[in-house]
C-alpha cells in the first residue's frame, strides 16, 4: 500500500550497494543469484541505465535486485523513472538549441576534397608550366643469351660475378643522339662498389659495357628508353631525367637486367 511503502535517502544504485555490503555480497554472487551479467549489477549500482536496451529492462532488474536484497522496490523505482525522465528531456533539449544554427550541408566533405584536389592541381600546372612531369617506367627485363662473338670480346655477366675481370672492355659512350632514335634522355650512374654495367640505348646500341670502378660517376645523353643490365645493382645510384631508378621493390637478386623510359 502506498501508506506502508519505505523511504529510502539516495539514487536506487546507492541503496542497492549499500544492500550488497551490508549482506556480505559481492558482485559476482549478486549476478549469479539474479541471473545477470556482473557489468549489469555495477551498471545498477551506478544508475547507469544506458547499458541497458529501454528503462524497462532496468525497471525489471532493480526490482529483482530489491526483492533480492529484502527491499521495498516501489520507491526504488520511481526514482529510477525519475532518473530516466532526466535523461530524456537532457536529450530532447540538445537538438532545440541546435535549431537556431546553420548546419553544414550533406556533401561538405565532398566538396572540401574537390576543392583539395583543384587546388593540389593548379599548383602542379603553375610548377611544371602546365606540362605534368611523365611518370618514370621500370620493367625488369629476363635475361638473355650472349652471342658468341660478343663473348670474345666483352665479359659476361657470369664472368663478372665469378670474379673474373680478365679481358674487360670499355665502349666509350656516344654524347650526341644516333640519328633515328628517340628522345634523348639523361642518364647519371654513381657507383658505391666496383660494378660491372651495360647500357644499351633505344635502338640496343651498345652505349657502355664493363667493370666501373669504386667512386666514378658517369654522365650520358642517349636517346630512351634504355636497357641497364648491372651485376650488383645495390651499389650503384641510377638516376633517369634526373629522377632515381628504385629497384629494391622490383627485384630479389643482386643481377638485374632492366628497361627504363617515361611513359
Amino acid at each position: 500500500m502506498p501508506g506502508n511503502e519505505q523511504y529510502y535517502p539516495g539514487p536506487p544504485g546507492s541503496v542497492l550497494y549499500d544492500a550488497r555490503i551490508s549482506a556480505g555480497k559481492t558482485v559476482l554472487e549478486t549476478a549469479e543469484a539474479l541471473n545477470l551479467l556482473n557489468s549489469y549489477v555495477e551498471a545498477l549500482e551506478n544508475n547507469d541505465y544506458s547499458r541497458f536496451n529501454s528503462p524497462l529492462f532496468a525497471r525489471g532488474y532493480i526490482k529483482s535486485y530489491a526483492r533480492y536484497m529484502g527491499l521495498d522496490e516501489v520507491p526504488l523505482l520511481k526514482d529510477c523513472d525519475r532518473i530516466c525522465r532526466r535523461e530524456e528531456d537532457s536529450k530532447e533539449q540538445k537538438p532545440a538549441r541546435l535549431q537556431g544554427q546553420a548546419k553544414a550541408p550533406g556533401h561538405a566533405g565532398l566538396i572540401s576534397a574537390l576543392l583539395l584536389s583543384l587546388f593540389i592541381w593548379c599548383l602542379t600546372v603553375w610548377i611544371y608550366g602546365g606540362t605534368p612531369e611523365p611518370e618514370l617506367s621500370v620493367t625488369v627485363l629476363a635475361e638473355r643469351m650472349v652471342p658468341l662473338s660478343l663473348i670474345r670480346s666483352e665479359p659476361t655477366l657470369g664472368e663478372v660475378l665469378l670474379g673474373g675481370e680478365s679481358g674487360v672492355h670499355k665502349v666509350d659512350a656516344p654524347t650526341k643522339a644516333i640519328d633515328g632514335g628517340g628522345a634523348l634522355a639523361a642518364l647519371e650512374f654513381e657507383f658505391n662498389e666496383s660494378v660491372w654495367l651495360e647500357l644499351r640505348d633505344a635502338q640496343d646500341q651498345m652505349v657502355i659495357s664493363g667493370v666501373q670502378e669504386k667512386g666514378v660517376k658517369l654522365d650520358f645523353e642517349v636517346p630512351g628508353p634504355v636497357t641497364i643490365s648491372m651485376a650488383y645493382w645495390p651499389a650503384v645510384v641510377s638516376r633517369y631525367n634526373g629522377r632515381k631508378v628504385e629497384l629494391s621493390a622490383l627485384v630479389n637478386s643482386n643481377a638485374v637486367r632492366i628497361q627504363v623510359g617515361e611513359l
